[in-house]
């Protein structure tokens, strides 16, 4: 897709998009690298895996997404059913994925600790060896500063979550497929159809967000939720959202906008805010899925039925404006307000 022609989120043009899945497979490479432990808390060696596009010109700086895998996946699992491979082959961007490798403690099997303040703060833990393992991408390949963006599935997601709260002067901005807003803690995943959830309240989340922001604006993020899904809940992702829209301040400057479809015969809900030129804030509902990635291919915790969310993905950050650090610099036409 071009970034520079207009694509307005009408149902027509998003209902093509979510139905678009790539025909031919992916035909570029994966580069499996280590990273050795680095000197900041809690840091421990990592495994990644770059996938570098056919026909990749090395010599023009490309755009950069990192996708993080959920629970019980590794990064191998969540290149699989991501969908983003084929994609990055026609649009020509570099994909990371990272693999929690190893970690201290109690949690569930390959799950990021996106609950734990050590690895949701700046300059610690795990979202510091994520960022790590970007700038080691980067000393071998030439990526845009103002196109890197980030996104995951489940406990990745929530990590994604991390990342664009400790690094809002790195990430241009992200998404959030099945993920939990910053600051709410383990409790508000449903483990069990005998406890219920219990989630922190707004005003805290907005708080512990607002600290470790430290003053900037929080980058521009779509949120990806299907309401079949039992383990993270609507309930969940509504305090993702209205965190993220209080601290993002999006109230009377903001226009908010909402488009209805269906992507073969399903169903999708798409409901944003525009402020500045920039897509601040959208997400996109759907009906009857699990908890897992929507539209890829099949795999573990994949819903390939489901609309296909790496087309909108790649559409939402192409279409944000560019992020540099400590300011916003409009990069494309302003897309979402031809709509309203």
């Amino acid at each position: 897709m071009n970034p520079n022609v207009n694509l307005r989120p009408t149902p027509s043009n998003l209902s093509g998009l979510l139905a678009k899945r790539p025909i031919q497979p992916a035909q570029g490479i994966s580069v499996d690298s280590r990273m050795p432990p680095g000197l900041h808390l809690y840091s421990r060696e990592r495994i990644y895996r770059l996938y570098v596009p056919e026909g990749f010109d090395a010599s023009k700086p490309a755009a950069l997404l990192v996708v993080l895998h959920g629970c019980h996946q590794s990064h191998e699992d969540i290149q699989q059913i991501a969908g983003f491979d084929a994609l990055a082959d026609k649009e020509q961007f570099l994909v990371l994925y990272p693999y929690v490798t190893s970690y201290l403690g109690y949690r569930a099997r390959e799950c990021w600790g996106w609950w734990i303040k050590a690895h949701r703060t700046r300059g610690r833990g795990e979202v510091q060896d994520i960022w790590r393992i970007v700038e080691q991408v980067q000393q071998d390949y030439s990526v845009d500063a103002s196109r890197r963006y980030i996104c995951g599935l489940s406990s990745g997601a929530a990590m994604a979550v991390n990342c664009l709260v400790a690094h809002p002067d790195r990430f241009a901005g992200g998404a959030s497929v099945a993920g939990l807003a910053y600051g709410e803690s383990p409790s508000a995943v449903k483990t069990s159809t005998y406890t219920a959830p219990r989630y922190q309240s707004l005003q805290r989340l907005c708080a512990t967000m607002s600290r470790n922001l430290s003053g900037a604006e929080p980058p521009n993020l779509l949120i990806i939720h299907s309401d079949g899904d039992q383990v993270v809940t609507e309930a969940a992702t509504d305090n993702l959202e209205r965190s993220w829209h209080q601290v993002a301040e999006l109230g009377a400057d903001a226009s908010e906008w909402q488009v209805d479809g269906e992507a073969s015969g399903v169903p999708w809900n798409l409901r944003g805010y525009t402020s500045r030129g920039q897509q601040r804030l959208v997400r996109l509902g759907t009906t009857g899925f699990p908890h897992g990635w929507l539209g890829g291919p099949e795999g573990q915790h994949s819903s390939p039925d489901a609309p296909y969310v790496a087309g909108l993905i790649w559409w939402h950050l192409n279409a944000s404006a560019s992020r540099v650090p400590g300011q916003h610099r409009p990069r494309y036409d302003n897309l979402l307000q031809l709509a309203i």
